[in-house]
């Protein structure tokens, strides 16, 4: 054994030396001098040691393994409630709502507004409250849809809508595995991120704006969070049920829902495809509401679905990139007729956009929708004969329309020479489905036992 350096400094003769009694289980006393710099060392060695209570339980770490979910496949659909109430919570989710952390009461709930109600969020503790505070500032978002769809996938998987007070009990890995984040699914701030969804998900009220403020109906959470729990190796597991109204709209005596195809929407990415994402559960909502069809002008569109703020849309600094902002929009829509999702019908303006984008850059055509393109061939043959300072004022002047606030009223008709025009949208082949097609078979891609 090697000798003790003379550098090194020793306790017994360190006059700041703490003397420590060390009795075992087994009866063995020792006494030692030990220096004040080893105490940290001892003392994070100690905490780690289990208590007694603990030894005896034999809370030893052990790794189970925890057995996948069932992969969703190209042909799955996750049912989602058609409710007005349902449809805030998800407008609360898009990059369009306003937020104002600087206002938020410490460790108070908060409240969010969207364009069509008020969502009050409160956590049962101060560090539920502070968690939620830092989730709604920096993290919600456009990604929290597909957590969103998952959660209630899973559990349509695995209740098959029997009970609304039915539990189940999965874990974070799981949920984001179902989702296709397989890659990811042992990433523990990834596991955060849905464990975060959730607690939002069910510390959120709604409150409809359709009534003056005393009035106003609150709903009840969107989830019931019964527990959270950390396993030995860091795994997050959580177990919940529906709250009754939204179970009532998917599985309930209340039908009233839509589908999504799961497998295409949770593929959307969370920034390069936010618009589809937002657009998908708006107007599936909207299509549930309205029996298979829908209209609405397109600065309800992109305000509605939470896309975009007013402002953004209005003339001025907020507003500069405003016609950029609505071709995304339309392409959007286009990608999501051509995914199945939806049908437009003919539009003037939106159909003079993508006939102009189609003679100045042809590869656009790739982005347009089969029955779009086939409706437009014969305009845009017609537009190549223009120059291109002349097709760009084209497209400027129909967008300019398309974003006219003022001609975009929903509640009072506009009455101007030149005026917006209503889109109006259907159902695509795999976005809704009557509800005698919405049957629990849908689910039974494992067995679930009683």
């Amino acid at each position: 054994m090697s000798q003790p350096s003379s550098s090194s400094p020793n306790p017994t003769n360190d006059p700041d030396a703490i003397r420590i009694e060390i009795t075992t289980n087994d009866g063995l006393h020792q006494v030692r001098m030990v220096s004040r710099e080893a105490l940290p060392t001892i003392q994070a060695a100690l905490d780690y040691l289990p208590t007694v209570e603990e030894r005896d339980r034999d809370t030893s770490p052990k790794r189970t393994r925890v057995p996948p979910l069932p992969a969703i496949t190209s042909g799955h659909q996750t049912r989602l409630p058609g409710t007005e109430s349902f449809q805030v919570i998800t407008q609360s989710f898009g990059t369009g709502i306003e937020k104002q952390p600087s206002l938020w009461p410490e460790g108070g709930g908060i409240e969010l507004i969207t364009p069509t109600g008020v969502l009050h969020i409160e956590g049962n503790t101060l560090t539920e409250n502070n968690a939620l505070q830092q989730y709604v500032a920096r993290e919600l978002g456009p990604e929290g849809l597909k957590h969103l769809a998952g959660l209630l996938d899973v559990y349509l998987l695995l209740t098959q809508g029997r009970s609304q007070k039915q539990d189940i009990q999965v874990t974070a890995k799981q949920v984001l595995q179902r989702i296709g984040r397989e890659g990811h699914a042992d990433d523990r701030d990834e596991q955060i991120r849905l464990l975060n969804t959730a607690l939002y998900l069910a510390r959120t009220f709604v409150s409809s704006l359709s009534s003056s403020r005393s009035t106003q109906k609150r709903y009840s959470p969107l989830l019931v969070l019964e527990s959270v729990t950390t396993g030995a190796d860091e795994s997050i597991s959580f177990e919940y049920h529906l709250g009754q109204e939204f179970f009532e709209a998917i599985s309930g005596s209340k039908l009233q829902h839509y589908t999504i195809p799961t497998a295409r929407v949770v593929g959307y990415h969370s920034v390069k495809s936010q618009h589809e994402l937002l657009l998908t559960f708006y107007l599936g909502n909207r299509l549930a509401l309205g029996a298979g069809t829908c209209s609405m002008y397109f600065v309800t569109l992109c305000t509605q679905s939470a896309i975009y703020a007013l402002a953004e849309l209005q003339r001025g600094e907020r507003g500069k990139n405003r016609t950029r902002n609505a071709q995304q929009v339309i392409y959007a829509l286009e990608r999501m007729e051509q995914d199945g999702l939806i049908r437009r019908e003919p539009h003037p303006d939106i159909d003079t956009v993508v006939a102009v984008n189609a003679c100045l850059d042809p590869r656009t055509e790739e982005q347009l929708a089969p029955a779009t393109l086939a409706r437009l061939k014969g305009m845009i043959r017609s537009l190549r004969g223009f120059q291109t300072k002349d097709l760009n004022t084209k497209r400027r002047i129909v967008l300019q329309r398309l974003l006219n606030v003022e001609a975009s009223r929903e509640e009072v008709p506009y009455e101007a020479p030149e005026f917006c025009t209503r889109l109006t949208f259907s159902a695509g082949s795999l976005l809704l489905r009557r509800q005698e097609e919405q049957a629990a078979s849908t689910y039974k891609e494992m067995p679930v036992s009683d």
